[in-house]
């Protein structure tokens, strides 16, 4: 049953919501709508197309897919198969931090399933990769102390219970998920002492995200010549996806698409002392500290994702160097919204196939598709 919902103003200015179909965001909104007060809702095309453009001839079930293809890939949305009759459901992620509900009714739509590792991950982007517990960064690579790693905690516990509804879980360390088993939530949460040695658990998960990437990189130029549209995009960390009021909190493990022309010689050159990205975070930071408000760790971890998402270094450094220029934010939004600034905006002319007349895959794919649908709903609306 449609239930009332609140659009809040950042929806209108995000920049990065602004590069989908009028029909994708439109959709975005109609979910709001069609999700339970615990943000699940039925995931059809068919269902959709009853629910949000019943009077919408123009639109088939094919066009509709391919909106809410626009949300999955996003990440606003989350689509999963649930309960015994395995339904194709969906949850809109940061749901509860968008929409403030009086009286919350119990749903009754299954959840998504914790013991799948999308589910957890989805949770703990939800979160911001932050512990709700102690507060503190959870990695976002498995690291040797299992202590530091994700876990799953139920705000009220299944014996009393609690249910695996997105509003009745969050995400821990698995040291505090143990340490918090068996105390209420009223009860003072004390950080266990196993979580000593965080900031070295967190600083390794950075690292090895930066050094797989840098392996791959190489591997990909010692058996294939690279394209000018390798470079993944990603709007994850949407600005409805951080905190502050807006719908999430957080940086995300995604990153940033980066300009298609790579120079030659990278702006930071790779030396083999300390990691590109503590170099490159050192530059930044000598440069453009005084007088704005940077915190290393925040800069840095911007940076070490970049990376790991094989961005060019030297087209890295441009993007934040202008983000410097102009004192704002080092984050995975303001970051996406300076490669869109170098890179211009992404329609159909900018794709560009892969040599040898390979099809277009993953994110590339997306991309296209995306602009396809623009383009034939523009046509249509001249039409």
């Amino acid at each position: 049953m449609p239930r009332i919902r609140t659009v809040k103003p950042e929806f209108w200015e995000d920049e990065l919501l602004g590069v989908m179909p009028r029909d994708a965001r439109l959709l975005f909104i109609a979910t709001f709508n069609m999700a339970d007060d615990d943000g699940i809702l039925r995931w059809t095309p068919a269902y959709i197309k009853a629910q949000a453009f019943m009077y919408d001839d123009d639109l088939t079930i094919r066009d509709v897919d391919q909106l809410m293809r626009c949300l999955t890939d996003t990440g606003l949305v989350f689509p999963y198969i649930g309960g015994a009759a395995k339904q194709q459901m969906a949850v809109v992620v940061n749901f509860r931090k968008h929409q403030r509900i009086n009286r919350p009714q119990k749903s009754k739509l299954p959840p998504p399933s914790l013991g799948a590792w999308q589910a957890r991950e989805m949770y703990a982007r939800r979160d911001g990769w932050c512990c709700q517990l102690c507060g503190s960064e959870i990695p976002r690579r498995l690291v040797i102390n299992d202590d530091h790693n994700l876990a799953i905690d139920h705000i009220r516990p299944v014996g009393a219970g609690g249910t695996d509804h997105p509003s009745n879980v969050r995400a821990v360390h698995q040291a505090c998920e143990r340490s918090r088993r068996g105390s209420s939530d009223e009860e003072e949460f004390i950080p266990p002492a196993t979580l000593a040695g965080l900031e070295d658990s967190l600083n390794d998960s950075v690292n090895r995200s930066v050094n797989d990437s840098v392996n791959e990189s190489h591997a990909n130029v010692n058996h294939e010549p690279r394209s000018a549209t390798d470079g993944e995009f990603s709007s994850l960390n949407h600005s409805l996806t951080e905190g502050k009021g807006r719908e999430g909190k957080g940086r995300e493990r995604n990153t940033p698409l980066p300009p298609a022309d790579r120079p030659a010689e990278p702006a930071v050159a790779q030396t083999g002392e300390k990691p590109i990205a503590d170099r490159m975070t050192d530059a930044f930071l000598e440069r453009f500290a005084r007088g704005n408000s940077y915190k290393r760790r925040q800069v840095r971890a911007t940076i070490a994702d970049a990376l790991a998402n094989e961005t060019d270094p030297s087209e890295l450094w441009r993007a934040v160097e202008q983000l410097g220029e102009t004192s704002k934010p080092v984050t995975a939004n303001t970051l996406q919204f300076a490669f869109s600034k170098i890179r211009g905006n992404h329609l159909p002319g900018n794709v560009i196939a892969l040599p040898g007349q390979q099809p277009l895959t993953g994110t590339d794919a997306k991309v296209a598709g995306w602009a396809a649908v623009a383009e034939q709903l523009r046509e249509q609306g001249s039409a």
